[in-house]
């Protein structure tokens, strides 16, 4: 998964595609995330743009598409951006990033309890 400005893992774009996804209580087809992508926008975008931005997610892993008739659903597999940005921190680092999460805690025993309570309860 790429980085975009500032060291966010979603580009802009991709935010606001993930928000209805998110937002949304069952997989959805192109032309409604389309259709509430250019309710809040002046200029509308096209249909082709958003089925490459969730195809991109999808190849990227961070939606799963599934075929209904003869078009798709997507929907997402990560609750948050956050979530998004651990599951590409532990694909790109495994191991060392762990260690990271544990040596920046340190010597702080509120942050080691709550790191504890994060890996006990899931």
């Amino acid at each position: 998964m790429g980085r975009t400005e500032r060291g966010a893992v979603l580009g802009p774009l991709e935010s606001d595609v993930m928000e209805i996804l998110w937002r949304a209580e069952e997989a959805l087809p192109v032309r409604a995330v389309l259709a509430q992508l250019n309710a809040k926008r002046a200029a509308p975008l096209a249909y082709t743009t958003v089925m490459t931005v969730l195809s991109r997610l999808t190849e990227r892993g961070v939606v799963r598409r599934q075929r209904t008739g003869r078009g798709y659903v997507y929907c997402a597999v990560y609750g948050s951006a956050a979530e998004i940005a651990v599951r590409q921190l532990l694909d790109d680092y495994g191991d060392a990033a762990v260690a990271s999460f544990v040596e920046q805690v340190g010597g702080d025993e509120q942050l080691r309890s709550r790191l504890r309570r994060l890996v006990d309860d899931p």
